[in-house]
């Protein structure tokens, strides 16, 4: 074998040394990259682990009685806690704000302000419901047991808004809170109009303009993407149900169209515009083709025009917009994915086990539930 020159020999040391040196600080990089996200990951990672599988859900399908589907349910150890103290939609509600909770908690630093704002949609939720309870003079107590108290307002305020006489008070009772102008400038067009929704509306617009605000102006960040695709696609389903409900309501655009939300993923103002003005809903469908959302209205128009009831179409769209945020979630499976992806996935569990036992009270069968179950079952 020849000799290797001294001179070659020092060029491969260093290459060597170059090379170990590069694999060095990548490795340092993707750990400091990925570090911040490993204990909240492995946190909800196990709480996933506890999530009803399709065979525990058969069985609550399959109990003989609705009792005894409650039961089944009630041995889960995360839902007896809430099902011991309330009736059984709150338990669930309270449950899921919960885990809302616990992600503000075990979130990464940079993106703590995004799930602290979302763990607010339980204000907006709260305040929507004592509205639309002082709107049809609901009593004090039913009002409170429908109240899921998690979110950012503080108890007192809550029980100034559970306690107001009407919805002038509520308004009032908000004065200190971040809430109070939103619902004083919707309150002309709800005395004009008769209805609720400006109130509503005015709400949500808020909540996702605050949630927007959170995440960071940028393309290149693939956590960035996922977030702004999973709220632009939530800002189309808000728009499209308030769209629905006005055409129900009998408002014109220029009365709703200062509560729409700017920033949707695929209907701008000009395509709201049309979908309200559709005369049919089949006309309303037409105006969707090309977007996402088509499928999901056309695929339930035959409930719809059965029922003439648009909780149908509604309950389709929120099913559509938490299956998408499991979808987006797995797209980062290193980082802020798996905690979208335990959220999106315990929303679908309550929402199904709701389903579940108000459809067993009702005394549909099993294979009926089955069909009904808006998460379908993995």
């Amino acid at each position: 074998m020849a000799d290797v020159s001294p001179d070659l020999f020092m060029i491969i040391i260093l290459g060597a040394i170059i090379t170990a040196i590069i694999v060095v600080l990548v490795t340092t990089r993707q750990f400091f990259q990925f570090a911040p996200y490993a204990y909240p990951n492995a946190r909800v990672m196990a709480r996933k682990a506890n999530l009803l599988d399709r065979k525990q859900m058969m069985e609550i399908i399959d109990a003989k009685r609705p009792e005894e589907a409650f039961i089944l349910v009630e041995e889960v150890p995360e839902y007896k806690k809430y099902m011991d103290k309330f009736p059984f939609e709150k338990a669930m509600d309270m449950q899921l704000a919960e885990t809302h909770e616990l992600i503000v908690r075990i979130s990464p630093k940079k993106f703590k302000e995004f799930f602290e704002v979302q763990l607010s949609r339980w204000d907006v939720q709260n305040i929507k419901t004592i509205l639309v309870a002082k709107e049809m003079e609901v009593d004090v107590e039913e009002i409170k047991d429908s109240i899921i108290p998690f979110g950012r307002l503080k108890k007192d305020v809550l029980n100034r808004l559970i306690d107001s006489e009407n919805i002038d008070e509520v308004a009032e009772a908000l004065k200190d809170t971040e809430y109070h102008e939103i619902v004083q400038e919707a309150i002309p067009l709800y005395r004009e109009k008769g209805l609720i929704l400006p109130l509503e509306t005015s709400l949500d617009k808020y909540y996702f303009e605050k949630l927007l605000e959170t995440v960071p102006d940028t393309s290149k960040n693939k956590d960035i993407e996922a977030l702004n695709s999973m709220i632009s696609t939530n800002i189309d389903i808000i728009n499209l149900m308030i769209i629905l409900r006005s055409r129900v309501d009998g408002l014109e655009f220029k009365d709703i169209e200062d509560y729409l939300i700017p920033g949707g993923h695929q209907l701008n103002e000009w395509k709201l515009k049309d979908l309200l003005d559709a005369e049919k809903m089949l006309d309303f469908v037409s105006l969707l083709e090309g977007t996402d959302y088509a499928d999901v209205i056309r695929d339930n128009l035959p409930e719809y025009e059965k029922t003439g009831s648009i909780s149908t179409l509604e309950s389709a769209l929120d099913r559509y917009n938490i299956e998408l945020g499991i979808i987006l979630s797995k797209t980062r499976p290193s980082t802020i994915g798996p905690m979208m992806n335990f959220l999106a996935s315990k929303e679908i569990e309550i929402k199904n086990l709701k389903v579940i036992l108000r459809a067993k009270q009702e005394g549909f069968t099993p294979k009926v539930i089955t069909q009904m179950v808006p998460g379908g079952l993995k």
